[in-house]
């Protein structure tokens, strides 16, 4: 296999994984791997046939009756999870602390924004834990990277930066990719926030995202004028760093760019130029 066959997983999508490592099998008298399924942490596209994941357990069906009790480093499948290519109901519980590079069988599902951030409240607790950071460093020492892009990438689909035309949202996936400013549109200032709605293009697309920057209209000129990562740009973005440290705030709604106001990065330098003197 190659990265080729991992072109439809997401970061949060549901599979169906081959030879899950079962880190009790000695104690268990079971087999050291098992067939399950798990919760895709990364795609790295890095050319490798493996990806992280945390592993989905029922533990024999307890997790389903009334009297089980969430462990801090456990979260509850969402309900009607339902495979579009087969009839299956996914139950039970995911562990956080479980980090091992899978292999994919078939993808079965996805989860909801509201679970994947739930997911990143139960990171921030157990990377505090001594217990689980044992556990987590014995398993896979990069286990804080596979975190932190999991955190990133959530809060891009939150904040809807480099979602495509169809509503796909492609940031984990061009985020190591350069995009320069093509149009830009500046929408109102607010306190101390220049809002301004701008369309980034590359050799991956066209995306159009609204920024909120503390940044004065001359550093934007200058800051704005060469092309970035996407991993850059959203960091030009205040509502970033704001969900970085609460990943569960609310956003106010972007007021609503006009079609026909957008100009370019050049004549819009000229225009905010005049306004500033």
């Amino acid at each position: 296999m190659n990265k080729n066959d991992w072109m439809s997983i997401r970061t949060g999508d549901i599979v169906l994984v081959r030879d899950y490592p079962n880190p009790q099998y000695k104690e268990a008298h079971a087999a050291p791997t098992k067939t399950r399924f798990a919760v895709v942490i990364g795609n790295f596209r890095g050319g490798y046939a493996t990806l992280p994941a945390h592993a989905i357990v029922t533990k024999g069906g307890k997790t389903e009756q009334p009297y089980y009790r969430l462990k801090e480093n456990e979260l509850r499948v969402p309900a009607n999870i339902i495979s579009d290519r087969a009839d299956i109901a996914l139950k039970g519980v995911i562990k956080a602390h479980r980090f091992p590079l899978i292999q994919m069988i078939l993808k079965v599902g996805s989860l909801p924004l509201e679970t994947k951030i739930q997911l990143i409240d139960i990171h921030e607790t157990i990377k505090n834990r001594p217990i689980h950071v044992l556990e987590m460093e014995k398993e896979n020492p990069y286990y804080a990277k596979f975190m932190g892009f999991f955190k990133e990438v959530t809060l891009a689909e939150k904040m809807q930066f480099m979602r495509d035309d169809r509503g796909n949202h492609q940031y984990e996936f061009v985020r190591n990719e350069e995009f320069r400013v093509k149009a830009i549109q500046l929408l109102e200032k607010r306190n101390h926030l220049h809002i301004l709605s701008v369309q980034l293009e590359g050799d991956k697309g066209t995306f159009t995202h609204t920024f909120a920057t503390k940044k004065s209209l001359q550093e934007i000129r200058e800051d704005w004028k060469e092309p970035k990562k996407a991993k850059e740009w959203i960091r030009e973005d205040v509502k970033f760093y704001a969900l970085w440290k609460n990943p569960f705030l609310q956003l106010k709604p972007d007021p609503q760019p006009h079609p026909d106001k957008y100009q370019s990065l050049e004549k819009f330098r000229e225009r905010s130029s005049v306004l500033e003197r």
